[in-house]
């Protein structure tokens, strides 16, 4: 039997005869593992799947025309310069009578497309399909608690708008009546000046987005909605702080245990290691045995880890963003590199047990 047979097959009597510790053993690097997998493979699709979620809450950018209307050039230009996935939904806002001559703000826009822009509002069904007609919470309460119909007047004109909604966005559009830009402008003679923009992305793309509409639209003002564009910021900062943090703990509690485990190893095998060394092998050699020991559980417990925390960031992605995140294969080699750093870092205080062995004491039973 050659060296390197004679070496496998202590690598492998070794695992099975003690079956508790190498399942210990194999158990935390698969838990390190997994965690890893998990955290790092949910991270690099983190900016992806909060810009998503973060579509509902409506424009990040709002584009608007001093002393006019945006024309349909101007519009068609937009659309054209953003590079990424958008939304652009133009309004028009006045200022009308309602019921006893109290003032209302009423928007004029594409009313389904608005509903889409801001999709995470609070719409309650008032039964009445098909009016085009938006009302906010706070302006119902004020004249149509229950969807009646409205009459609002603006100059000479007047218009009974019946809501087929009634929403609840927590802002100032909940005193606001929005309609068809149609009946808009037959109402009221006024076209959309500012347009609502949803441009899709992280947010150094969507600064990157602003930018580039300011240089290609020098006579239309340009501004972030900084509350969203913000708050995407902080969101992804602090969901990654806190996955890298919770990871780094749980890795440390683990390695500590398994470093425990592995000196445990030892102890156990002390007669086993003085017995080699008796027969004349090197420090080196049953040095090299222990660590070789270590590295064989962390390779096996690395590609379960692998496996099950592609699994579980999969879970995460449909559980929290009804969007799968799917397997890293570039996250494939810095697993298995961890983990076996991991398990030779955890190696560290056996070996120094190891070298201390002195074969005579311990054959004597000392």
């Amino acid at each position: 039997m050659s060296r390197r047979q004679l070496f496998l097959r202590l690598l492998v009597k070794a695992a099975w005869v003690r079956k508790d510790r190498a399942l210990t053993a194999l158990l935390s690097v698969t838990v390190v593992a997994t965690i890893a997998t998990a955290a790092l493979t949910v991270y690099s699709d983190l900016d992806n799947k909060l810009s998503h979620e973060f579509r509902s809450f409506g424009a990040n950018v709002v584009v608007s025309k001093q002393g006019g209307a945006l024309t349909r050039d101007e519009l068609s230009r937009i659309d054209s310069t953003l590079a990424a996935r958008h939304l652009i939904v133009p309004v028009a806002y006045a200022i009308a009578n309602g019921p006893n001559g109290a003032r209302v703000v009423v928007g004029g826009t594409d009313v389904k497309a608005f509903r889409d822009l801001n999709s995470s509002w609070s719409v309650r069904d008032t039964g009445h399909h098909g009016t085009q007609v938006l009302m906010g919470s706070r302006a119902a309460e004020a004249f149509s608690r229950q969807g009646e119909a409205v009459k609002v007047s603006f100059n000479a004109r007047q218009a009974t708008l019946q809501p087929e909604g009634i929403f609840s966005s927590g802002t100032d559009d909940d005193s606001r009546i929005y309609l068809d830009q149609n009946e808009f402008s037959a109402l009221t003679g006024v076209e959309p000046n500012t347009a609502l923009v949803r441009v899709e992305g992280r947010p150094q793309e969507i600064e990157a987005a602003i930018n580039t509409l300011r240089s290609s639209l020098p006579g239309l003002e340009i501004k972030p909605v900084r509350q969203i564009t913000l708050a995407q910021t902080a969101v992804v900062s602090k969901t990654r702080a806190v996955v890298l943090a919770a990871s780094a703990v749980i890795v440390t509690l683990i390695m500590l245990c398994m470093m425990v485990t592995l000196t445990s190893s030892v102890l156990e095998r002390r007669k086993d290691f003085a017995v080699m060394k008796a027969l004349g092998a090197s420090n080196k050699t049953v040095n090299l045995l222990f660590t070789a020991e270590a590295a064989l559980l962390a390779v096996a417990g690395a590609a379960a880890g692998f496996i099950l925390g592609s699994g579980i960031a999969f879970w995460i992605g449909r559980a929290n963003f009804d969007a799968a995140i799917f397997p890293q294969p570039g996250l494939l080699l810095p697993v298995f590199a961890g983990s076996m750093a991991l398990a030779l870092l955890a190696s560290t205080a056996p070996l120094r047990i190891l070298q201390r062995i002195q074969p005579a004491g311990i054959l004597r039973g000392e």
